[in-house]
């Protein structure tokens, strides 16, 4: 008779494809502030900027559907794990699409939709948060030896735009202006966080799960969620809907912010914890803000 293999850690997890508790959760703040905006900027209003954002949402889904279908064509459980990372990028599109209303309407950058997709993305760990200790990469503790190349991609991550920066105010004094004290906040805080929680730790753990992590990149263990995850990244920055313009599509931002996922992705796969991540997409930003208020 063959002794059953005692149940881990891992295995009794709840995880956002084992059970719905966390949907109403999530929902609440996004709906409370829908509501909100109705109230305040108008429902027609909010029906507008929601009506484009699904249609957008819809979009980036279709365009991931078939990567999606090759990465788990073979993996049991690989559509549910790709429609429960998928809910989470249309929570994210609608997050940012309301209207914007209060203190938030007159600031240059979207603190509102990204405070909000904080609250949903904090309450989703707050529910499920031994996988997000577990699984999610929310933990302090890196892998051993990650850190030294961790640190020296950061570094250089930093100095690399922020030299730049500087470098083209030397050779063209004034062309470079000095970065809003807002926009060093906004590169320094919530947007940033928001985004690793999401894509780096919500989604990059649901999908690695059920796709595996069979490669090897620069020492990090990834698969297809590493993909996926930095594909939509890019094309969530690079491809737009405007209901009367049609699809536009900036190759070089779809690029530029899918070969940041990669590094990102890399970061927290090598190092197990989603806050070395949060740094390095902090670092060029930063580094960009810094370097242009030194530039002459």
């Amino acid at each position: 008779m063959t002794t059953p293999r005692p149940m881990s850690v891992e295995d009794s997890l709840p995880r956002p494809t084992e059970t719905a508790r966390w949907v109403l959760p999530v929902l609440a703040p996004i709906v409370l502030v829908a509501v909100a905006a109705a109230a305040l900027v108008g429902p027609g209003a909010v029906w507008a900027e929601l009506s484009a954002a699904v249609l957008w949402a819809a979009l980036l889904l279709g365009l991931l559907a078939p990567v999606a279908y090759l990465a788990g064509r073979k993996a049991p459980g690989a559509l549910l794990a790709s429609a429960v990372a998928g809910a989470f990028l249309v929570l994210t599109v609608l997050s940012t699409a309301l209207p914007r209303f209060g203190v938030f309407a007159d600031l240059e950058w979207n603190w509102q939709g990204k405070l909000l997709d904080l609250a949903w993305v904090g309450l989703l760990f707050l529910v499920l948060r031994h996988w997000a200790t577990a699984e999610a990469g929310l933990r302090w503790r890196c892998e051993p030896g990650s850190l030294r190349p961790v640190f020296i991609f950061i570094l250089a991550a930093f100095l690399v735009p922020a030299g730049s920066m500087v470098l083209a105010g030397v050779l063209e004094p004034g062309s470079v202006p000095s970065p809003s004290v807002e926009r060093v906040l906004f590169d320094a805080s919530v947007p940033n966080l928001t985004e690793e929680l999401i894509w780096r730790g919500a989604m990059l753990a649901v999908l690695d799960r059920v796709l595996g992590t069979p490669w090897r990149f620069f020492g990090a263990p990834v698969g297809w969620g590493l993909v996926l995850t930095s594909l939509g990244f890019g094309l969530g920055h690079g491809v737009f809907l405007d209901p009367a313009a049609g699809v536009t599509v900036d190759v070089a931002a779809v690029l530029a912010t899918g070969i940041a996922g990669v590094l990102m992705a890399w970061v927290r796969a090598r190092t197990g914890s989603l806050w070395p991540a949060f740094l390095a997409h902090c670092a060029p930003e930063l580094g960009v803000d810094i370097g242009s208020a030194l530039a002459p």
